[in-house]
């Protein structure tokens, strides 16, 4: 994942989960599949414990505003233990995927 976007507002929706134009604030997009870091105070007790997104990483208000005002665009983050890795279909971002030995086994220098 790469910090791609960033905006104090985002109106997200997942039909399939039954949430149209919901406001998350502090919003920092890290994926071209709706991936965000965001502000959720409704889940704030369970951060870091549970699983209660549909794909977001969830942070306290206080937290979410002070990742906004320091996240620049082309940070890598490293999201772990999801069950859906990023692969080729997510395109540019992919890139930061791959891993550092198949890198090397690219590069003209070491072949």
């Amino acid at each position: 994942h790469v910090v791609m976007n960033k905006a104090q507002t985002v109106l997200m929706s997942n039909r399939a989960y039954g949430y149209v134009n919901v406001p998350e604030h502090w919003a920092v997009r890290i994926s071209n599949n709706g991936e965000f870091i965001h502000a959720n105070p409704e889940t704030t007790g369970v951060q870091g414990a549970s699983n209660v997104t549909h794909g977001c990483v969830n942070l306290s208000t206080a937290n979410a505003q002070e990742y906004f005002g320091t996240a620049i665009f082309g940070d890598p983050v490293e999201v772990t233990n999801s069950p859906t890795p990023l692969t080729g279909a997510d395109g540019d971002i992919y890139d930061w995927t791959v891993p550092w030995d198949s890198w090397l086994a690219m590069s003209a220098l070491h072949s």
